[in-house]
């Protein structure tokens, strides 16, 4: 899901034929049939250029296969599917469920195996091919530390300083790709296998990367901040990453000069299963996937529904094709599916668009991490698998800074935090818009619980007229009684000073001027309280949100009537002037003046229960006729 763009001043000379191949004579994924026609492309596991691939498929709904892991063996269904023609490669348990992999010598023999395994009650169905986008091994040198662009663009223009970002965290993210430079100085050196197999002897040793795509990926999400040297990445220095290595076997290296390695290109729906289910295992929550596919499979689809269901957040780029069709694994519901924008926050012309993409993110000219262990150094490279590790690097900042919400609350807050682009609302080419952390962030905060019943104003607070409103300190109550405004309003309000405005109706109020000392530095926790959101030096607070900079709480119905200024010792402003909507005068006639507090009744009926209840006249004897009473002074609650 990308392909590389030569800036002239990263990237040395391509070879003319496969430039050609790979950006302008034709769209990425008929590239990807040409390629793998014309080279006949190998499996991750080793297929030769000139071998003849198998049909390979996968069977699930067994009720007597043992519960076994990859490789391993169940004796009477292995004779069984011999039996049907089909040689069982391996047998992964994921997903709750286990699928078994065959393959057969033709399309044919598939059909053939297939009737025959779905008499005896199994699922069959073909294992789809995920593929990683071709990428061209040139690369700059070592950088001065430079953060591009689509870093700063999630972060609204300004990256974070360090002690924004947890040092620990208790929801990992999982890689998988084509592995991950471990030796690259700009990677953290803490990054380990999710596979147990996946070790420095073989031949798929997770801390190398023949593919330079999965260490791409890497340092977008991870490349490590404040060492002078190199790029940035959306979560500096990411700790406890975990990586599964899908694509580029050692010992492949047959394909002609300026071609893809061969052991990059490609691997099965059902690897992929089992690479999710390995992320899973070793303890990650966040699964980042920049690869996929035309076909679409139900084993694969329902394995990430389930690990969906079980708390994993996963997020998949939507595909280069440049078309609307469909690349999976992103386009399932339970994946977040990625597209691509430029710098000017365009669609990328190669962005597949459809009605599964969710958001949108930087990739066009996306600077990071590449090898080999020989020389690392940096490349920039386009594809929706350039945007898709902006987004899961944003969920891993987002979900360890709050580590309390859910998979699918931290996905909501994702998506609705985004900067809309394109059509108002969610639309095809940009998903619910361009990937924003501090929209997220407070959009994360927005979900809360259902606020406390109000209470009476203080005790503190002097007694106020029925039907009027009141205020302490130097507020001013203007316009007969419909409005209030901060001290000396519209002239400068002074420094240090504090009133409560108390006895407002519960009608939403009416923003007539707000101009209020603002929050200047969004990653400065001013006030010290751990929450980096609402740090206002001078705020007017209602329903327990306090608001400054130009806007105000319009439209807002305070719940326990108050509205209470602060300012401080710094700059000052022209302030503000709220109003609210006059209350019509009571129906009824004065009644007697009632203590603050407490509740009161005119006529026969009572107030009992120490003043928390009243009844009808004589209850719960028959109450008497022709009576009538008004009890006062409620608290507004339910």
């Amino acid at each position: 899901d990308c392909h590389s763009t030569p800036p002239t001043h990263r990237r040395a000379a391509e070879p003319p034929t496969h430039r050609r191949a790979s950006r302008d004579s034709m769209p990425f994924v008929l590239f990807l049939a040409l390629l793998a026609s014309a080279t006949a492309a190998p499996t991750t596991k080793g297929r030769r250029a000139n071998e003849q691939p198998k049909v390979r498929l996968v069977v699930t709904g067994e009720t007597n296969v043992a519960r076994t892991t990859r490789g391993a063996r169940a004796s009477n269904r292995v004779a069984q599917m011999a039996a049907w023609g089909g040689n069982v490669t391996m047998t992964i348990r994921a997903a709750h469920n286990t699928f078994t992999v065959v393959e057969v010598a033709d399309p044919n023999e598939a059909r053939l195996f297939k009737e025959q395994a779905e008499r005896s009650g199994l699922r069959v169905e073909e294992d789809q091919r995920r593929y990683p986008g071709p990428s061209v091994a040139t690369r700059t040198q070592p950088l001065a530390k430079e953060t591009p662009w689509g870093i700063e663009r999630v972060y609204n223009g300004a990256v974070p300083n360090a002690s924004f970002f947890p040092s620990a965290v208790t929801h990992p993210l999982c890689i998988i790709d084509s592995g991950y430079l471990l030796t690259h100085p700009d990677l953290p050196s803490d990054a380990t296998a999710a596979d147990p197999l996946q070790a420095p002897a073989g031949t798929m040793y997770f801390g190398g990367d023949l593919c330079n795509h999965g260490t791409h990926v890497a340092g977008t999400i991870a490349a490590i901040g404040g060492d002078g040297e190199g790029v940035v990445g959306v979560f500096p220095g990411a700790p406890g990453l975990k990586i599964v290595k899908v694509f580029g076997e050692a010992g492949q290296l047959d394909d002609p000069p300026g071609w893809p390695n061969e052991a990059c290109g490609w691997t099965y729906a059902s690897e992929l299963v089992d690479a999710v289910q390995r992320c899973v295992d070793s303890g990650a929550k966040i699964v980042s996937m920049s690869l996929g596919g035309g076909g679409p499979s139900s084993t694969e689809r329902d394995a990430f529904q389930t690990f969906f269901d079980d708390g994993i957040l996963i997020v998949a780029a939507a595909g280069n094709g440049g078309s609307s069709s469909y690349s999976y694994p992103a386009s399932y519901p339970s994946v977040m599916s990625v597209a691509a924008t430029d710098s000017s926050d365009a669609k990328a012309s190669f962005s597949q668009f459809n009605d599964e993409v969710d958001i949108a993110a930087p990739g066009v000219d996306v600077v990071s991490t590449v090898g080999p262990p020989s020389d690392p150094g940096y490349d920039s490279y386009d594809g929706t698998s350039m945007a898709a590790p902006h987004v899961s690097g944003l969920a891993m900042v987002l979900w360890n800074k709050y580590p309390s919400y859910t998979n699918a609350e931290v996905r909501t807050a994702l998506e609705g935090g985004a900067e809309d682009l394109g059509e108002p609302g969610r639309d095809n080419e940009f998903g619910h818009g361009l990937a924003n952390y501090q929209g997220a962030e407070m959009r994360l905060g927005a979900p809360s619980a259902p606020p406390s019943p109000p209470a009476p104003p203080p005790p503190s607070l002097p007694s106020c007229p029925l039907g009027d409103v009141c205020a302490t300190g130097p507020c001013l109550i203007t316009d007969g009684g419909s409005c209030a405004t901060s001290p000396d309003f519209p002239n400068l309000y002074p420094t240090d000073e504090g009133c409560t405005i108390y006895g407002l109706p519960p009608v939403g109020l009416d923003v007539i001027a707000f101009d209020v000392e603002g929050d200047e530095d969004s990653y400065n926790d001013y006030d010290g309280d751990g929450d980096f959101r609402n740090d206002c030096p001078d705020y007017l607070t209602v329903n327990g949100v306090k608001y400054c900079g130009t806007s105000g709480p319009a439209g807002v119905v305070p719940s326990d009537g108050t509205m209470t200024w602060v300012s401080d010792d710094g700059v000052t402003v022209s302030g503000w002037k709220v109003c609210w909507a006059a209350q019509p005068p009571p129906s009824l006639p004065p009644l007697a003046p009632c203590p603050l507090g407490d509740v009161c009744t005119t006529g026969p009926c009572l107030i009992t229960d120490g003043g928390s209840c009243a009844t009808s006249p004589d209850f719960p004897n028959l109450y008497p006729t022709d009576e009538g009473c008004t009890i006062y002074g409620l608290p507004p609650v339910g």
